[in-house]
């Protein structure tokens, strides 16, 4: 093999050699969790293996595709929350060998649109922001764009952003070549999505063992009670689903406030870049926790109902409703006992770990940006009032 200068360029006279013998390797980072999961399986889908250490060279270059090795990391984050592509990636490049690298994240990065990507480097290092992508075809855009990138193009999805101030940016490098971001109607709900989906709300709800044992417990402790089959029996559906609304709301509202995940933002300008960040983070939350909300109640309902048909006598009930209660009526008073169930829950809550809590409710990264920048707050009462600065 050719011998190289330490500049990386080879000598003029060797330099066809070793473009024949060169392979190109990519390095691909992911951060762990759901980025892991979709980088995989896209590169699945193109017929890449995360390791191809047993592939030679020559084949390779017979085949024209270039080394491909899989890490599963994060990049640091400043304190600021931001993530600097240029002042970390090149000792990463250089301690692994790579000659280009592509980075996923979790990280949701926000001019005033979303952001997809941002390239430093001349184009040799790339990140993806997950989020961006959405929900309904997130994999199979994640693969189209990785699939240009291992082919040595471009980002191609969204459009290029111009801005001149690291306050224009949320999350990401002020300094990059080129920022691409998602733009036309339903950019919001898009990013909004791939938020949800990135905090994998069913976490939530595996946390929550103390808010969903206490509620299961109370409302089997009203199955016992004939005033509850009558009430359940006279109840109108309407109300009763009013009075879910309420239960799951009364929950997510509980989670929200006593472990401080709401992101006030009482000092900045009403139009600037961090506070439709902030806007987008609190529905981002809000949707998570509903969701984890609604998984809690429907699991309460579900285990009461059964509950209820195998405790509770047919002949027993009908004389005291004086009605048939099989189906209808084992269901409605599942539901209300549901209802008071889930309203106990989320004094439940309270029992489990604030930190395991806010943890599930949010990617890893999230999660480390929250701690980083302070969105978390120790002392309830005034998690959700503007604070006063000092005169």
């Amino acid at each position: 093999m050719s011998e190289v200068p330490e500049n990386g360029v080879p000598a003029e006279d060797h330099a066809d050699e070793y473009a024949e013998e060169h392979v190109t390797v990519i390095g691909v980072m992911v951060d762990r969790g759901l980025p892991e999961k979709r980088v995989i399986n896209a590169l699945a889908k193109l017929g890449i293996r995360p390791d191809d250490s047993d592939i030679t060279d020559e084949s390779l270059r017979f085949s024209g595709h270039p080394r491909v090795q899989v890490r599963t990391a994060s990049l640091p984050m400043r304190l600021d929350g931001s993530v600097r592509l240029a002042d970390t990636t090149p000792d990463i490049m250089r301690s692994y060998g790579w000659d280009r690298m592509i980075y996923v994240t979790d990280l949701p990065l926000t001019t005033r649109r979303p952001v997809i990507s941002q390239t430093v480097h001349r184009g040799t290092v790339t990140m993806l922001c997950l989020p961006a992508f959405g929900l309904l075809r997130a994999s199979e855009a994640l693969r189209q764009e990785l699939s240009r990138l291992l082919r040595g193009k471009p980002a191609g999805a969204g459009i290029r952003e111009k801005f001149t101030e690291s306050e224009d940016i949320e999350g990401g490098d002020a300094d990059a070549d080129v920022t691409r971001v998602i733009e036309g109607r339903g950019r919001g709900i898009r990013l909004l999505l791939g938020m949800i989906a990135g905090n994998q709300p069913e976490q939530l709800f595996k946390v929550l063992t103390g808010c969903l044992a206490i509620a299961v417990a109370t409302g089997a402790y009203g199955i016992f009670y004939g005033s509850m089959w009558q009430m359940s029996h006279t109840v109108s559906v309407l109300r009763m689903a009013v009075i879910s609304l309420f239960a799951v709301g009364a929950l997510s509202f509980w989670l929200i406030y006593h472990n401080g995940l709401w992101n006030r933002w009482p000092d900045r300008e009403s139009d600037s870049v961090a506070t439709w960040r902030a806007r987008m983070d609190n529905r981002a939350t809000l949707g998570t926790v509903v969701i984890a909300a609604v998984m809690i109640y429907s699991t309460v309902f579900l285990s009461l109902l059964v509950l209820s048909v195998v405790i509770v006598d047919t002949n027993y009930f009908r004389s005291q409703v004086h009605d048939d209660p099989f189906p209808w009526g084992y269901a409605k008073l599942a539901w209300m006992t549901a209802s008071l169930g889930t309203m106990a829950g989320a004094i439940g809550s309270s029992f489990d770990s604030d930190d395991a809590i806010r943890e599930a409710t949010y990617n890893r990264r999230e999660h480390l940006r929250r701690q980083i920048t302070g969105l978390y707050e120790d002392k309830p009462p005034s998690r959700l009032r503007p604070q006063q600065r000092p005169r």
